[in-house]
């Protein structure tokens, strides 16, 4: 059984966390821990809260040209005139006690500054990606609650014609591949075989097909990473009659 993640560890992980970055076994040990932690929840909140403000000064349309050099400018020029303001006030704080600077704060000045280059560089690049973000914040979530670890997709395409089916690949405890038909594929029996990078061949569960048959599936049994699925064969009387080939 694992042991609960300190503080110091969790800390670590809470931008992460708040930004939706954090891996799901990452996630899953550190809200562990946030169920027991007031202070991790507190500091948690605060930098979600921190993100969530940033988000709302990114520009819903395009900068216009020059905008990035005008900034980054200004930026530098903000730079100088605190630098010069820090001179002449640091002898009069040379003997004062310093203040603990807290991570919130430390996170915050770095978000800031990253929200400005951000919105300088990017402009509308974060709102016209947010149907991508969504999607894969629900891939992440979704894997964390089935305890995935990876999620992959190929198209089944018969010999010598198009795409009928998809199958997909998920890795976690159990392993397993699916195929979902668009459009029956022949009636027969296959064999199904799975093709890792490296060469080396898997069976898997065999397949008979009735001309009205929408899914067929499998355990993965050996021990890949399903990233390492090169290809997934379908055979029928020895002959390749469906193949999936994965990125």
């Amino acid at each position: 059984m694992n042991e609960r993640w300190p503080c110091a560890q969790v800390r670590e992980l809470i931008p992460e966390i708040a930004a939706g970055a954090a891996t799901g076994d990452e996630r899953a040990r550190a809200l562990e821990h946030l169920t027991a932690c007031a202070d991790c929840r507190r500091e948690l909140a605060e930098i979600a809260d921190l993100f969530d403000g940033l988000m709302l000064l990114t520009p819903e349309k395009q900068t216009p040209p020059g905008f990035e050099s005008r900034t980054l400018e200004r930026l530098a020029l903000e730079k100088r005139r605190s630098s010069a303001f820090r001179s002449r006030t640091f002898s009069r704080r040379a003997h004062q006690r310093p203040r603990r600077v807290s991570r919130t704060v430390r996170w915050a000045a770095a978000l800031i500054t990253a929200a400005a280059v951000a919105a300088a560089a990017a402009g509308a690049v974060w709102w016209r990606t947010a149907p991508d973000r969504e999607l894969a914040a629900n891939y992440r979530h979704t894997l964390h609650v089935a305890h995935g670890k990876d999620f992959r997709a190929a198209p089944l395409v018969p010999t010598g014609s198009s795409e009928i089916a998809t199958i997909f690949a998920y890795e976690g405890v159990p392993s397993w591949v699916y195929a979902i038909f668009r459009q029956p594929p022949r009636s027969g029996h296959y064999t199904v075989t799975m093709i890792v990078k490296d060469g080396r061949r898997y069976a898997l569960n065999p397949f008979d097909s009735e001309g009205d048959t929408h899914g067929w599936g499998s355990r993965i049994q050996a021990p890949v990473h399903i990233r390492d699925i090169r290809t997934i064969e379908f055979r029928t009387s020895g002959t390749i009659a469906m193949t999936a080939n994965f990125p």
